[in-house]
């Protein structure tokens, strides 16, 4: 190096600073602050379920994409990564997980990292969930099982009252639980 009139202190101090400045543009990096922006984005922020959820579904890619510098992800390299997880059968979080790649991708975009999108091309590639209704009781003799079998139950006072309840009022079970008793 001194041949070439270059300082070795110098070049070691320069490479030190390149492999830091890659380590903070890596698709793991900028994930992470993603999220953390999400989670403090006022009125919009996300609910710690949401964040915990987002940030569990990001790290899915950790593996095949979180290494690569954002710059040089490609379309080829994230539908590799969600077919990785739809391979596994979990077709819910693969869809979810290229969405959330994709909204990780658009904060690059806006941030002026990276020039596109690579996701947005991907849209119809993965095998879409097949979702199943839940079950309702629509028959009035089952409609009596259930409310003879509410009655017989032997847990916690205040579950079973609700469930007493609930048939009457047609709310959601978290609603359900978080009413207060008003003045009557």
């Amino acid at each position: 190096m001194l041949a070439n009139g270059k300082d070795p202190s110098v070049e070691k101090r320069r490479d030190k600073i390149r492999s830091q400045m890659q380590a903070a543009n890596t698709f793991n990096a900028v994930a992470a602050a993603f999220c953390d922006k999400r989670k403090r984005d006022g009125t919009k922020g996300w609910a710690p379920a949401t964040a915990t959820r987002s940030k569990y579904l990001l790290s899915l890619l950790r593996g095949t994409i979180g290494h690569m510098p954002i710059v040089d992800i490609l379309p080829i390299d994230v539908l590799a990564a969600v077919r990785r997880i739809e391979s596994k059968g979990q077709l819910e979080s693969a869809r979810r997980t290229l969405q959330l790649a994709g909204a990780v991708f658009r904060y690059v975009v806006a941030a002026a990292r990276k020039p596109s999108d690579p996701t947005c091309n991907l849209r119809g590639a993965l095998t879409t969930p097949t979702v199943t209704p839940c079950g309702a009781i629509i028959e009035p003799e089952r409609v009596g099982q259930l409310l003879r079998a509410i009655d017989g139950y032997e847990g916690l006072p205040m579950t079973k009252l609700a469930m007493q309840l609930a048939p009457h009022v047609f709310v959601r079970p978290g609603e359900l639980r978080a009413c207060r008793m008003g003045k009557i």
